[in-house]
């Protein structure tokens, strides 16, 4: 490491400035040994510093512990929402069968609503069996004037005289 760290004069060749800072050439011995002592104490920060397998394990069950932790979670999330969602299904299942009935009993109160239709029209016809209709024959006035003229139609129509 002498060659690195501690260039001794004129060891650099034709005027070349050296590429390392130059140690102060009072005592060679005691010089070498502060540099040595000098990277020897950084060797042991730097190793100090680093990661050990102790603390490789600790960092590692941590990040299981959080990573179980937050799964947990998101389960616990899932089940919930699954139970809602299957709730959601079987509430719209139950309203699918309370609209199809309200269809269904729309639909029979609509055919009852047609016979009662029907029947009312039955009923104001045979209300008026005695009553008979006559069209395009212009009105006239008066109830006198109105049978005179309906007995001398259906007169003609019969083909039937005026009894004397």
């Amino acid at each position: 490491m002498d060659g690195f760290l501690h260039t001794p004069s004129g060891a650099c060749g034709g005027g070349e400035s050296p590429k390392m800072a130059l140690t102060s050439p009072a005592s060679p011995v005691g010089s070498e040994l502060t540099v040595l002592d000098r990277i020897e104490e950084e060797l042991r920060t730097m190793a100090a510093a680093m990661a050990t397998k102790a603390n490789l394990q600790i960092l590692t069950s941590t990040i299981q512990e959080a990573v179980q932790v937050e799964v947990a979670g998101l389960r616990t999330e899932v089940t919930t929402q699954e139970g809602r969602i299957h709730t959601l299904k079987h509430l719209a299942e139950a309203q699918s069968a309370r609209i199809a009935a309200s269809n269904s009993a729309v639909a029979h109160q609509g055919g009852k609503l047609l016979a009662m239709r029907c029947h009312l029209e039955d009923l104001d016809n045979r209300g008026r069996r005695c009553n008979i209709r006559v069209r395009v024959v212009p009105e006239v006035d008066g109830e006198k004037k109105v049978e005179e003229t309906l007995s001398g139609l259906l007169r003609v129509l019969l083909l039937r005289t005026v009894p004397s």
